[in-house]
């Protein structure tokens, strides 16, 4: 077992931060091992890093922010000073409550950013890191070189660093605007999808070529069954007694859906006060579509005013 405890992270972070400020040192002769493996050097951060991270300051205009959150489709952004040192974060949970308050005028970063956000060394393992998603709800790490903001690792680059172990365990398997705006107008169609008896390994092969972060199990009749998430997986990653070889073996069943035709503003208010990102949209208690916070969020910036007009009082 690691010799740190991040389950501790949760009770102290801020409830909308998705880039989460931890500096760790790793006990290497802690690192596991799946059965037969040879014990070498453990991943660490610096292996997997990547260059070019999206960046604001505080002086950065919030809705600047908002457009590159938007057009990169990020979770997260994180707030920088001139010596590239980390002071703060804007997520998109962030983003779709200030857009939600019909009082929101716009601003800089600085006026709207979480100073509190946990980071990692370029020396960590990916065995820590991983340990920390699972015990947390934000999607992405800073990772730190000399105190500078270097990279930023998803929980999909960990997944994507570690896909070959499900390969050993698989190698035998071959708006239109009216009076309320509804789940309808914002939703995405054709999902991808996964089955109960659907191979590990062919899920993460999904979510790292689709990069999406779920992936909603269903039977023959698209009866929705659960999903199986990011965080599902990085479970079991470092945990070389875990024998999941199948998606119905990790998948999370019990899921909070909408209605086609439940409001707009009910799903807002679901995605806003929760930490997970998306919803499942059903149809005649069949899968249909799905609508993340992004989703809600550009849809917003298109509608603004009359989704103001509709919002109910408080």
């Amino acid at each position: 077992m690691s010799n740190k405890d991040f389950s501790k992270i949760k009770s102290n972070s801020e409830p909308g931060v998705d880039i989460a400020v931890l500096q760790s040192s790793t006990n290497e002769s802690d690192q596991q091992h799946l059965p037969g493996e040879r014990t070498t050097e453990p991943l660490r951060a610096k292996d997997i890093m990547k260059d070019g991270v999206h960046t604001v300051k505080r002086t950065t205009p919030i809705y600047q922010a908002i457009s590159t959150l938007v057009g990169r489709r990020l979770s997260s952004v994180p707030v920088v000073d001139d010596n590239m040192g980390l002071v703060g974060i804007v997520s998109e949970k962030d983003v779709l409550e200030l857009l939600y308050d019909k009082d929101f005028k716009g601003g800089t970063v600085e006026d709207f950013m979480a100073g509190e956000v946990v980071s990692f060394d370029a020396e960590d393992t990916l065995a820590d890191i991983c340990d920390c998603f699972v015990n947390n709800h934000f999607r992405n790490v800073a990772i730190l070189n000399e105190d500078k903001l270097a990279s930023v690792i998803s929980r999909l680059d960990i997944i994507d660093a570690n896909k070959d172990k499900f390969q050993r365990h698989n190698l035998s398997e071959n708006a239109s605007q009216r009076d309320v705006f509804n789940a309808r107008d914002v939703m995405s169609y054709g999902l991808f999808t996964a089955k109960r008896q659907t191979p590990l390994y062919e899920a993460v092969e999904i979510l790292l070529k689709r990069h999406v972060t779920g992936l909603p199990v269903v039977d023959d009749y698209m009866s929705l069954e659960g999903i199986i998430t990011e965080k599902d997986i990085l479970k079991v990653l470092y945990k070389p007694e875990a024998t999941a070889e199948k998606v119905g073996d990790l998948m999370t069943a019990e899921l909070t859906t909408f209605d086609c035709n439940d409001s707009l503003f009910d799903i807002c208010d679901c995605l806003i006060n929760n930490s997970f990102r998306r919803v499942m949209i059903l149809a005649h208690g069949k899968l249909t579509g799905i609508i993340s916070r992004t989703d809600i969020i550009e849809f917003i910036l298109k509608h603004k005013t009359d989704i103001d007009k509709q919002k109910p009082m408080d």
